[in-house]
């Protein structure tokens, strides 16, 4: 059997160990098969750029942030019929019996097309997905996307830096998160760290209440802003500062982006294992002849849930944006 690998989109910390899943799992469960890593992501597969890989390709990547296939974004390929085709034409081609995906909801979509073009081309090749994202916001309902928790470790470490520095000069911090449309990451963050307030996408902030909260503070107040939030981590201190000065507030005001240093990395236990149990998973399966699916789960051990990929696109069927009022509760109740 003929295998390949894709990582997709923004690259994630687990997606190494995905990779190292697979291939060990395939060639030590069937040593005849073989397994190919296409180059650069969606990018590989347009321009049929593959790559053999062996055991010791994947030796001590298990821990690595990024990808060592890379992943390139292809922001054309949502519309270009040709190049659609021509990808599901270069896997048919090159005889690949299967293509492991982990990447967001853009290689979701992407992989979703592609598949629908291979069963109405009667063509060879089967798409097997695993959520590979830091902002989980891929079929969330069924599981943790691969990244999330490393992701927060290295958000945790952040603010604890900037407790230290904020506490020693009793400044307020507006920390800027990443997560697209979802407040999962800056929220979970928020509660890790003990962050005095996060604004989450979608919030009416009442920022007189928030003025209030920071000013009975004697020393640090740290304010995480989750990038789907409709305005900047700058508007926010624009609206904070002139607060301050309408009520004569001496806080002094700092505005920080945690950013792309919240993806890169060394990957954490939890995303590591995850990422080895759904890669094995979605190996036997392959070897027991199954069809494409998209694989999820919440911890090792328990059994993934496999969904076709036209339902995993849906994000109002599988996907929960917004952060459930137990959890937001559950944040407040630590305040």
């Amino acid at each position: 059997m003929k295998l390949a690998i894709l990582t997709g989109g923004g690259d994630s910390p687990g997606m190494n160990a995905f990779i190292r899943a697979i291939v060990r799992s395939a060639l030590n469960i069937k040593p005849s098969s073989s397994v190919w890593g296409v180059v650069d992501g969606w990018r590989g597969l347009i321009d049929g750029n593959f790559r053999k890989l062996s055991k010791k390709d994947t030796a001590g990547i298990v821990h690595q942030g990024g990808t060592i296939l890379g992943t390139l974004r292809v922001p054309e390929l949502k519309d270009d019929k040709d190049m659609q085709d021509g990808i599901a034409m270069n896997l048919h081609d090159n005889f690949f019996d299967y293509l492991f995906i982990i990447g967001g909801n853009g290689s979701l979509a992407a992989a979703n097309v592609i598949d629908s073009i291979i069963k109405k081309k009667g063509l060879r090749t089967k798409i097997l997905f695993a959520p590979g994202s830091i902002d989980n916001d891929v079929c969330n309902n069924f599981g943790f996307s691969i990244g999330f928790y490393s992701a927060i470790d290295k958000s945790l470490e952040m603010l604890e830096w900037i407790r230290d520095t904020a506490s020693s000069h009793r400044r307020v911090y507006i920390i800027e998160s990443m997560g697209r449309d979802s407040g999962y990451l800056a929220f979970f963050a928020g509660i890790a760290t003990g962050a005095e307030y996060i604004i989450r996408p979608g919030e009416n902030v009442d920022f007189d209440k928030l003025v209030n909260m920071i000013a009975e503070r004697e020393r640090d107040t740290r304010i995480i802003v989750a990038e789907g939030y409709e305005k900047s981590g700058e508007e926010v201190r624009d609206i904070l500062e002139d607060l301050f000065n309408k009520r004569n507030i001496k806080h002094e005001i700092r505005q920080v982006d945690m950013g792309y240093f919240q993806r890169g990395g060394k990957a954490a236990v939890k995303d590591i294992l995850q990422a080895s149990w759904l890669g094995y998973y979605m190996v036997k399966d392959a070897f027991n002849s199954c069809g494409s699916g998209f694989y999820s789960c919440f911890y090792v051990g328990s059994k993934p849930f496999v969904i076709p990929l036209e339902k995993a696109v849906n994000d109002e069927n599988v996907n929960t944006i917004e952060i459930p009022q137990e959890i937001i509760d559950f944040a407040l109740a630590l305040r």
